[in-house]
């Protein structure tokens, strides 16, 4: 069994090789640190999407995620900064995540026993972004890091919160917002780890 141990940590390092992703102490300076960058400009967000300010939603987490991290800062101005983080929203959505017999709703019996309603649904967000350095600097652009990502959240439908009728609607939206909320909280501090990683 002891043998087993530091093969299978090879065999972890070299498969995380092969991604870009490397292990590292806290001591060791990330992959944008030996590139001199330490404060970075996220640009105004685009949403190539039809759900209106979720832009301003993923800029935000972005920002404070940046800000979070013991190595980078964000800057208020591009002259400021030793890169810019531009970013688009490519995908909003709100998917059916579980159902249920209107019949089996509570009070039970109720409802059509033909008709399936949402109990639950799940958020979904996609964005994808590039790390550059700065144009006009007297150096060629350089991408110092590019991705695209995707989470999710599920969330309980406006019948699973004891809130049925005329705002079932409102319900389902605001749920959904701030689900999207904490989805892009988490989108933004995965986007960090992933710059400093390269991963």
């Amino acid at each position: 069994m002891r043998r087993l141990i530091p093969i299978t940590l090879a065999a972890l390092a070299i498969a995380l090789s092969g991604c870009g992703y490397s292990l590292r102490s806290s001591k060791t300076p990330s992959l944008l640190s030996k590139k001199g960058v330490r404060r970075i400009y996220v640009r105004p967000m685009t949403n190539g999407t039809f759900r209106p300010g979720v832009e301003n939603i993923v800029f935000n987490a972005l920002v404070r995620a940046i800000n979070g991290s013991p190595e980078l800062r964000a800057a208020p101005t591009i002259e400021q900064a030793d890169a810019e983080l531009l970013g688009n929203v490519s995908r909003v959505e709100r998917n059916v995540g579980g159902l249920l017999k209107a019949a089996d709703l509570n009070p039970k019996g109720l409802g059509s026993p033909n008709i399936l309603v949402a109990t639950e649904y799940v958020a979904v967000l996609g964005c994808d972004f590039t790390l550059r350095t700065i144009e006009g600097r007297g150096v060629p652009v350089e991408v110092l890091w590019k991705g695209g990502l995707s989470r999710s959240k599920p969330f309980p439908a406006n019948n699973q919160l004891w809130s049925l009728g005329s705002t079932s609607a409102l319900i389902n939206e605001s749920e959904l917002e701030r689900s999207l909320g904490d989805v892009a909280e988490q989108m933004g501090r995965d986007a960090v780890q992933s710059m400093l990683e390269d991963f």
